[in-house]
């Protein structure tokens, strides 16, 4: 769907569109996209717009991971915790029931 998309677009720009035009009717971009695409046409500076564009995006996605991270985190903790409590009622279930047994048996 998105290569068709952007297949479209590279035909349209190739006949002489604008790529601001072209990026508005793809509906693909957020606004904040669609106004660096604008600034960066009018200025001629279109590889510094993208790249910070760019950078804006890898830091929000590195922010949204170090959250996610630490949404994760106490999740997996309590499912150690569960793990580590199963292991210890195997071990210790047996025992105490040799315990009662033993005491069961001498009284």
């Amino acid at each position: 769907y998105l290569g068709d998309i952007i297949r479209e677009m590279r035909r349209n720009i190739e006949r002489g569109e604008s790529l601001l035009r072209v990026s508005q009717q793809s509906q693909m971009f957020t606004p904040l996209v669609l106004q660096m695409l604008a600034v960066g046409e009018e200025t001629g500076a279109m590889d510094e717009m993208l790249s910070e564009v760019a950078g804006f995006y890898e830091r929000e996605v590195a922010f949204d991971l170090k959250s996610l991270t630490a949404k994760i985190e106490p999740i997996l903790i309590c499912i150690v915790a569960v793990m580590v409590l199963i292991l210890a009622l195997g071990i210790f279930t047996p025992m105490w029931d040799m315990l009662n047994a033993y005491k069961g048996g001498n009284s």
